[in-house]
């Protein structure tokens, strides 16, 4: 008995004791993952602090001298200071001297890769990009200070070829995914680098015909994709994204849109933001581009004019459908569809208030042109502009009204600068002295209005499009 009595207590007290060491793992465990988290926290505010000591750095060092101090190979006489500034002022070093700093002083290999990262550029001479990828890729790889694990090497990922490198390793992951790998590797979302992955990532799927509504939801939803694309004021997104980042990325947008692998959803958004009141970009159905669109149609020329010529057509549907309710009239002017620069949909009240009940019952097409439309404030009459390369075009949606044909300063002079109120501001018919032509629907009006327009030097440009359901 006593014996039975002794083996259970044992019994007992290894139980006990295995017990006590599964909580102990569960604390080292839980404490490893908290001091991970805090040195990765610790990481990032370095990383987010080294480019503006870099910046103060160059304010307030005599970078000659430091120069001189390399020339004479004297590493002992730089200062703690100028020993951690010395990759931030790679292009002043230059590459022989950068050379011999990292055999002397190891310890910065790691901070030359990151800032390489940070000021990588499709720009950089090709020879020097190659060199200084060289150069950077003899970092140790175990190095502690080496923040991340590329799946590639240093030198293919600081190459010309990088952003497309990893793009094309990361394809089958989530986007989110790969934006916040490339923050642990030090490459923060607001670089250059982190653009051109995003760039890269979205046009490889596309051409492994991948679906990529979720990545473009992404971008046009969650705050951490939210910079790279146009937004607007309002939305509450400062964008300090280099603009040949934010170009790579619309670009690439646009090429999936013009692949048409995106839900009509996603794409009816993406239209609409790509279009929204951006102080950088603008709208690009303005006669002058903006310097960003300008760059973005000679990465995607095709992409930019189908898609806007997308928009023009699905604006002048939705008046002729919505407002207007005359096929005939709707035919006609898509013939006209590569010829028209712009459009813009004034919607009286009645007629807007009306639509804005039933937008989510839409098409998705239609509920964008519907957001792009303008309310006017009085009549019950809708007008629709069509902007042409010297002259603009208004048709009514009452049956009756005449055409009116402006050239563009002429109707801006009649609008005095201001926003309309009513159809009848955009009517020559009582005033008159502004229109160059007033155009009658009636029998044969087709033809008379081709020929007016001939006159005019416009002309039919190509059949209208397929329409997109």
């Amino acid at each position: 008995m006593g014996l039975d009595s002794w083996l259970k207590e044992t019994s007992d007290r290894q139980r006990l004791f295995l017990a006590g060491l599964d909580t102990f793992h569960e604390q080292v465990v839980t404490g490893m993952r908290q001091l991970s988290a805090r040195v990765e926290s610790a990481h990032q505010r370095a990383d987010d602090r080294e480019p503006d000591r870099i910046f103060r750095a160059r304010q307030t060092l005599d970078v000659q001298a430091v120069l001189g101090k390399l020339d004479a190979r004297n590493l002992a006489s730089l200062s703690r200071r100028e020993l951690r500034a010395m990759p931030g002022l790679w292009r002043e070093v230059g590459l022989e001297r950068m050379e011999w700093f990292l055999t002397q002083n190891p310890e910065s290999w790691p901070r030359l890769v990151r800032q390489r990262l940070r000021d990588w550029s499709l720009y950089e001479d090709g020879s020097q990009q190659v060199a200084w990828a060289r150069l950077a890729g003899r970092c140790p790889t175990d190095s502690r200070s080496l923040r991340g694990n590329l799946p590639l090497s240093i030198e293919g990922v600081l190459g010309r070829e990088g952003p497309g490198l990893l793009a094309t390793h990361w394809k089958d992951r989530p986007l989110l995914e790969v934006i916040e790998t490339l923050r642990g590797a030090g490459v923060k979302p607001n670089t250059a680098y982190a653009g051109h992955v995003v760039a890269e990532y979205l046009l490889r799927r596309v051409q492994a015909r991948w679906d990529v509504s979720e990545s473009l939801a992404f971008l046009l939803d969650d705050s951490r994709g939210r910079a790279w694309l146009p937004h607007v004021a309002t939305e509450g997104t400062v964008s300090s994204v280099p603009l040949v980042a934010r170009v790579a990325v619309v670009a690439a947008a646009l090429d999936c849109r013009a692949r048409g692998q995106i839900s009509a959803g996603v794409r009816g958004r993406l239209e609409e933001r790509l279009v929204s009141r951006d102080s950088v970009f603008g709208d690009p159905r303005l006669k002058t581009l903006t310097e960003a669109w300008t760059q973005v149609r000679q990465r995607a020329k095709e992409a930019f004019d189908d898609f806007l010529a997308a928009l023009i057509q699905q604006d002048l549907e939705f008046f002729f459908e919505r407002a207007m309710r005359e096929q005939d009239r709707r035919r006609f002017w898509l013939r006209y569809l590569g010829s028209i620069r712009r459009t813009t949909c004034w919607l009286d009240s009645m007629t807007y208030d009306e639509l804005f009940r039933k937008v989510a019952t839409l098409p998705p097409e239609q509920q964008a042109a519907f957001r792009r439309a303008r309310r006017l404030s009085k009549g019950r009459v809708s007008a629709f502009c069509l902007w042409f390369e010297s002259y603009v075009v208004v048709e009514f949606s009452d049956t009756g009204n005449a055409a009116f044909i402006y050239r563009h300063a002429n109707l801006e002079q009649k609008l005095r600068g201001e926003e309309a109120e009513s159809a009848s501001d955009l009517n020559d018919g009582l005033s008159g002295g502004f229109a160059s032509r007033r155009l009658i629907h009636g029998g044969q009006w087709q033809t008379r209005f081709q020929l007016a327009l001939l006159e005019l030097g416009i002309e039919w440009d190509r059949p209208a499009q397929k329409r997109t359901r």
